[in-house]
C-alpha cells in the first residue's frame, strides 16, 4: 500500500491525542481531514495498522476468545473514549477478518474506533528503552508499504 504522506501525518497527529487521552484535541484532529478521499485513505491505513498490531500482540492471528480479552483490555485502558467492549471486539473481528468496516459498524463508530484501538495497540506494546509508540508505528507502516 502506498501511504499518502499528508494523510499519514494527520493520522499520526490524531493518534497523538488518543495516546494523550485528550478528547477535545482528538475531536479537532478528526475534523482536520480535508475531504472524503483523505478520510477513506486514513481508514484503510488504520485498518491495516490495527490488524498488524493486534496480530503482533499475540504473535498470531487471535482467536475470537483472544479478541474478546483484548477488547476488554482496550476498553478498560480507554475509558475516557466511552468505546464499549462489544464495539471494540466487533471492530477487531472486522479488521482481522478483512471485512469492510461499513458492514460491521456505523460509519462514525468505525472512524472513532479505528483511532482509539490503534492508539491503544501502538502505545501499549512493550518498547525498548528510548523507543515510543510512534517508533512502533514507523515499523508497522514500513511493513504496510511493502504490501
Amino acid at each position: 500500500m502506498k501511504i499518502d504522506e499528508a494523510v499519514e501525518q494527520r493520522v499520526r497527529d490524531t493518534l497523538h491525542w488518543v495516546v494523550k487521552q485528550n478528547p477535545d484535541e482528538f475531536d479537532k484532529a478528526l475534523r482536520s481531514f480535508p475531504d472524503e478521499s483523505s478520510r477513506l485513505h486514513a481508514l484503510e491505513l488504520l485498518a491495516r495498522i490495527n490488524a498488524y498490531a493486534a496480530i503482533d500482540v499475540f504473535g498470531h492471528r487471535p482467536s475470537l476468545a483472544e479478541i474478546q480479552v483484548l477488547a476488554e483490555k482496550i476498553a478498560r485502558s480507554e475509558e475516557w473514549s466511552t468505546a464499549s467492549v462489544s464495539e471494540i471486539a466487533t471492530f477487531l473481528e472486522a479488521v482481522l477478518g478483512g471485512r469492510a468496516l461499513s458492514e460491521a459498524l456505523p460509519a462514525d463508530s468505525a472512524v472513532f474506533l479505528s483511532f482509539i484501538v490503534a492508539g491503544n495497540l501502538l502505545s501499549s506494546q512493550p518498547m525498548p528503552e528510548g523507543q515510543w509508540w510512534f517508533d512502533y508505528l514507523d515499523r508497522v507502516e514500513a511493513v504496510i508499504e511493502k504490501y
